[in-house]
Order: structure tokens, then sequence, then C-alpha cells
């Protein structure tokens, strides 16, 4: 144990702390934060298009009404990558303390200039025929855009920042109203970044791929959508996230890697969902709310949090007064912290098999239950949603089965060790009881 931490103090608290504070990695972040009103405004819009009531879903269909949930979905969930694009210029400008309107806007336009927009569909008439036709495809800016938007957005907001430091904009008199001196203030900067974004998208027309997109898709989130897609990748990513919680590391370092892709994949899943086809990653939406911080917080605690209710000693019988409510609602900071479970080697071992039994026995269960059939990935809640509630509106009786079964495992590993924290604590309260009388 003491090698361990020490390994992790010297390699991994390090970079975690850098990329906690590193300018890309905390604007990435921040970006996605900040779509969590898209997020989750768009997933009540189409839960509501979509509820699993065939006779609800055929009355939209005969009205007309159910085009029009899917241009919600469209102008939401379809079009992630556009926010993200925008966003993470924006926030990167907005830490370098320079207007970060600019640089969000330039984000947006070079990513619509690097997306493919000349396709040739059939047009209906007298005579139908086939003819050119210019338009967006949701297909590059929805789910499979996440990784060039971030590229996008990365690279717009260091340019912009760069260029500003390099006082490369334009200067006017002072007589020049504020507000009209700042609107023309970046325009050489944009000049700059447009017409680079232009060569970009015309040397990708000579390769083999034809845009940057169907590049960045082959080589890097293609291969990153499959690796996060592996129930036993997405396990050993939630284990090593345990782990650091335990050595009082925030996951997040983890997490800002992985969410993006995994937030991609959820979308692929919304839309084979919507034209009833199977869903290609059913299986990783499973695992990553069983294993994600529906049940407790980070490493599953609520089997902490059952655990005390059988605890003798005072101080275990305070804290489950003070950390049942917050951890009820997937908070549980007090636990990690005030219990606490950092850096305490009776509950190392726990921390880390939780994760690895609750993520296999959710993967065995999956077919036995049938969750494709009642799974509905419309259905966005918010984190502090308790896991069971989740999973019950989210997949039925099967899904919800699943969620009861990840709280008794919890419980029944967390009980054992939380036995002897609480043994010793009883020791040591009557040990101070006789030494104070």
């Amino acid at each position: 144990m003491d090698k361990l931490q020490k390994f992790l103090n010297k390699f991994i608290a390090p970079i975690a702390a850098w990329m906690n504070t590193n300018l890309f990695f905390s604007s990435l972040a921040e970006a996605f934060m900040r779509i969590t009103p898209i997020t989750l405004g768009g997933a009540f819009v189409l839960l509501i298009g979509n509820f699993p009531i065939p006779m609800w879903t055929n009355f939209l269909q005969k009205v007309g009404w159910a085009a029009h949930f899917g241009a919600a979905q469209n102008a939401t969930m379809n079009v992630l990558a556009m926010f993200v694009v925008f966003n993470f210029a924006y926030v990167y400008a907005e830490k370098c303390k320079f207007d970060p309107l600019p640089s969000g806007l330039l984000a947006i336009s070079s990513f619509f200039i690097l997306a493919p927009q000349d396709y040739t569909a059939r047009v209906l008439g007298t005579h139908a025929k086939l003819a050119p036709l210019t338009a967006f495809s949701t297909n590059y800016i929805g789910a499979t855009g996440i990784v060039v938007s971030i590229l996008v957005g990365w690279l717009v907001g260091a340019l912009y920042v760069y260029l500003n430091k390099k006082h490369f904009v334009i200067k006017l008199p002072s007589s020049v109203p504020p507000n009209v001196a700042a609107s023309l203030q970046p325009s050489l900067i944009a000049g700059v970044i447009l017409i680079m974004m232009t060569v970009i998208r015309g040397l990708f027309a000579y390769t083999s791929f034809g845009n940057v997109f169907d590049c960045v898709t082959t080589f890097i989130q293609v291969p990153l959508q499959s690796f996060t897609a592996s129930p036993i990748s997405l396990i050993a990513i939630y284990t090593i996230a345990n782990v650091l919680w335990f050595f009082g590391i925030h996951p997040n370092m983890v997490y800002g890697i992985v969410m993006p892709i995994v937030t991609a994949n959820g979308i692929l899943n919304q839309n084979a969902f919507k034209v009833g086809h199977a869903m290609p990653y059913l299986t990783m939406a499973i695992i990553t709310i069983v294993l994600g911080n529906g049940f407790g917080g980070q490493g599953t605690t609520i089997g902490l949090i059952i655990s005390m209710f059988r605890a003798k000693s005072d101080r275990y019988k305070q804290m489950l007064k003070l950390a049942s409510v917050p951890a009820l609602f997937n908070i549980n900071e007090p636990l990690v912290f005030g219990m606490p479970i950092m850096l305490n080697p009776i509950f190392f071992i726990p921390m880390l098999i939780t994760p690895i039994i609750i993520g296999l026995v959710s993967w065995a269960l999956i077919p036995l239950l049938k969750v494709a059939a009642s799974f509905n990935p419309l259905i966005q809640l918010p984190w502090t949603t308790p896991g069971v509630i989740q999973g019950f509106l989210e997949g039925g009786l099967g899904f919800g089965i699943i969620t009861v079964v990840v709280v008794v495992i919890s419980t029944l590993i967390w009980f054992p060790f939380f036995k002897i924290a609480d043994n010793k604590a009883c020791a040591q309260e009557q040990q101070n009881a006789s030494e104070n009388n």
C-alpha cells in the first residue's frame, strides 16, 4: 500500500494536477459541461416524441408530429459537435483573458468550412432527377464529428490567443465607438484562421478520404469508440478512477479523456433507437451507468451507506447522519474525505474490486434480462438521480433488476470492511471512555 501510494504521489498526482490546470483539458471539460442544458433539455423533448408506448408514437406519426420531434433531435443531439467546437474555443479564450465571443464564432465557422457541403439528391417533381445540393449533414456535425470539433476548437482557440498576444489586431483611434472597435479588432486574426481552414479543406480534398472528418474518424475516432465500447476497457477505466479517488486524486483526469467518445457513442445509440435499429453501443451504455456515479458516487459507495445502518460506534452513526443524504444523490465527498475512505487501508480493497465485480456481473445479466428490448437511450437524467430510479426509467424491469443487483453487490462488498472499521472505532471509543474515567 505504501509503495502504491508513493508511486501515485510521485507519478500520477503530478499528472492529475497538470491536467486540472492545463488549458486544453480544463477548457475541454468545461466545454462539455456547458452543453448540459442542450443534452438534458433535448432529452426531455426526445422522450416526449419517443415515449415507449406504441399508441402514442403511432398517434404522433398519424398527425405528423413525429417529424417535428425528429427535427428537435437534429437540432440538439445531432449537432452536438457544433456546440462543442464553439464552447471549447470560447472557454479557451476566456481562460486566457481575451474576448471569447470572436474565438467561439471563428471556431464554429472553421468547423463548417471543413465540413462536407456538396451532395447529390433526388429532386422530386414532374420529372424526378438527380441534382447537386449544398447542405451540412448531421452525420458530420453530430456524434461522428466530436473529435474534429475538439481539435478545431483547440486549434482556433490557441491561434486566437496567440495572435492576440502578438497584437495582430486592427488598432482604431479612440474616437471610434468601443463596440465598433471591439467588433473590428479581431478581423486580421479572423482572416488568418479562416484562410488556413480553407487551405486545410482543399488539401484534404486531394487525399483518398476527401475531407478531414473521414480521416479523423478512420484513424482516431473509430478506434477510440471501439476501445470505450469494450466492457473490459470500461471496467479497467472505472477501476483506475476508483484507485485515483482513493488516493484523493479526482478521476476527472480519466473521464476528461474518455467521456467525449462515450458521449458520441451514446448519440449513435439514440439515432439507432429512434429508427428502430439495434443499438451499437448498448453494453457500453449499461456498463457506463452501473459503474458511474449513480450509486452513491464514485466507488459505488451506496453499499457503504447501507452498511453504516449497522454501525455500533458513535463515530459512524454520526457519519451516517451527515453522509447518507448527499450519497443518496451521488455526492460522496463527505465519505471520501470525512470517514475517510481516502488513504484508509481498510477501504482500499472495496474501492479496487467493486467496479470489477459489478461490471462483470452486469455484463453477464444484460442478455439474460433482455435489456436491449426495453432500454431507452433517449431518456437522459441528471447525474444526481439515484441509480435504481435511473435503471427502471431508462431500461424498464430488466435494467431495473440490474441496478438492484448493483446495490446488493455493493453492500456485500463494503459491509465486511466497514465492520472492521466500525469495530476499531468502537474499541477506540471504549479506550477513550476508560481513560477519561
